[in-house]
């Protein structure tokens, strides 16, 4: 499932490796989430005006399960730090949100 929207201050979006980032969250979402290749989906939408905060906030949705504990998602945090970083040259603020699998339903 993992669903992970990467909001970057339009500035830094020209130019950017997105397909290098693509691979490294496919990488670190099978790798160390235990996901599904065909499951992972990355959004880069780009944040028109940014007045506070990070010029790259991270929001990553995935399923809860007991392989996903505190240090996994650490470590998948880690990894995703670093991508952003390389792609946009900036350290993002991200946020992770496990969902319980018997209140989430989906298609496709």
């Amino acid at each position: 499932m993992p669903v992970i929207k990467a909001f970057v201050s339009n500035p830094l979006l020209a130019g950017a490796p997105l397909d290098a980032l693509g691979a490294a969250t496919e990488r670190a979402c099978v790798d160390v989430l235990g996901a599904q290749a065909v499951q992972v989906q990355l959004l880069v939408v780009a944040a028109h005006a940014v007045p506070r905060g990070c010029p790259v906030y991270l929001e990553v949705r995935f399923r809860r399960n007991e392989r996903r504990g505190a240090p996994v998602v650490a470590r998948f945090m880690d990894a995703m730090e670093s991508a952003l970083d390389a792609c946009f040259g900036a350290l993002p603020r991200i946020r992770c949100f496990s969902e319980d699998q018997d209140f989430l339903h989906a298609r496709n």
